[in-house]
């Protein structure tokens, strides 16, 4: 397996072990009218210690929070997200280099805690996720947030980023900043063919101007069966 790959699958472990661990999704179960004893099992179930880089392309697996099965990933070799040891490219928003490093699907059967919490009742969800890297070459302070970025689906779906799933960072980027980010986005759609996906984010702005600093960003990526 080669290094991408591994990363791919790694961050796919990350984001599902850590998924209901912030303090905002601990104040979002908190706030919800049910017993305790529901609400401890919960945030149970929305924690997986399971060893995710166990898992094989196209098989289901068990985990604390759910059952999920990775079907594809994203493929752009104008930005090195091609699975290979080529450096990877950061797209450039302004002063902001956008770095996507992995985009993973996966078929997703949520535990009864995420389920209800996360999902609306839903029996069977499929997941977009991408860790994305991001520079501000900049001397300047500059606004970006990521985390918001929504994803357009070539069958025309437009989706925000999910709760729970998604890293939530400060969008304040000081000069010479570095960051990165664990974007999910949640499909509505399970029985379309899923061949590529934008990326939209909106443009950095100035801290000191106020002013955009770029047009907003837009990356596209294929999507390709394991």
């Amino acid at each position: 397996m080669t290094i991408k790959p591994l990363i791919a699958i790694l961050s796919l472990a990350i984001l599902l072990a850590g998924c209901g661990m912030s303090e905002d999704t601990k104040e979002e179960v908190d706030i919800i009218e049910e017993p305790a004893s529901e609400l401890e099992t919960t945030d149970e179930e929305l924690v997986s210690e399971t060893d995710f880089s166990t898992a094989a392309p196209g098989e289901w697996l068990k985990a604390a929070s759910g059952d999920f099965k990775l079907t594809s990933y994203g493929y752009n070799e104008d930005i090195g997200l091609d699975f290979s040891e080529s450096p990877y490219i950061p797209v450039e928003a302004g002063p902001m280099g956008v770095t996507v490093k992995t985009m993973t699907v996966i078929d997703y059967r949520p535990g009864e805690g995420q389920k209800r919490v996360v999902f609306g009742g839903k029996d069977e969800v499929r997941i977009v996720s991408a860790f994305i890297a991001i520079d501000n070459y900049s001397d300047k302070e500059i606004s970006f947030d990521p985390d918001e970025a929504t994803l357009i689906t070539n069958n025309g779906e437009t989706v925000k980023p999910l709760k729970y799933w998604t890293w939530t960072i400060d969008g304040n980027f000081p000069a010479g900043a570095s960051k990165a980010v664990d974007v999910a986005w949640a499909l509505e759609d399970m029985d379309s063919e899923l061949s590529s996906v934008r990326i939209v984010m909106e443009p950095p702005v100035s801290k000191e101007s106020n002013k955009a600093l770029s047009e907003p960003l837009e990356i596209e990526i294929e999507i390709l069966p394991y």
